[in-house]
């Protein structure tokens, strides 16, 4: 089965895409019925800067980014079926499950979060795989 890839400046109908990437990699891959979304950190896609207001903006920022590449592959917030949250420090583990919470209300996937070291200032991202459907139905 051949993989779609996305490649950074394509063309989306309805969605910002979200920030180019930062090395050698696909934002968002299509394959086997699922769309990979590469990591996302909570940059504005058209600065490239990390949004004034703390950790819990560039938590939001993140999700924004991450959900606009899911967008652009043609698939929605409901139809994400696994995520990982990197962040920098435990002690934003609360807003990272409140966040989370905001962007999938109502049937969150599966997730894992990890704190990790970020490259650069970056405090947070997030990947994700959805079901390359669209229709919401995961």
């Amino acid at each position: 089965m051949r993989a779609k890839f996305d490649h950074p400046g394509a063309p989306s109908p309805c969605q910002p895409l979200p920030p180019l990437p930062l090395g050698p990699y696909s934002p968002t891959v299509t394959a086997g019925g699922f769309v990979f979304v590469s990591a996302q950190a909570g940059v504005d896609p058209v600065t490239g800067e990390i949004p004034s207001g703390g950790f819990d903006q560039e938590c939001k920022q993140a999700f924004v980014n991450l959900l606009q590449a899911v967008a652009s592959a043609g698939a929605s917030a409901r139809d994400v079926v696994k995520a990982t949250v990197l962040f920098s420090d435990a002690e934003d583990f609360p807003t990272v499950n409140a966040v989370f919470a905001e962007f999938f209300p109502d049937h969150p996937p599966a997730r894992t979060a990890a704190v990790v070291q970020l490259m650069g200032d970056k405090r947070i991202a997030v990947d994700a795989i959805a079901v390359a459907s669209g229709d919401g139905t995961a």
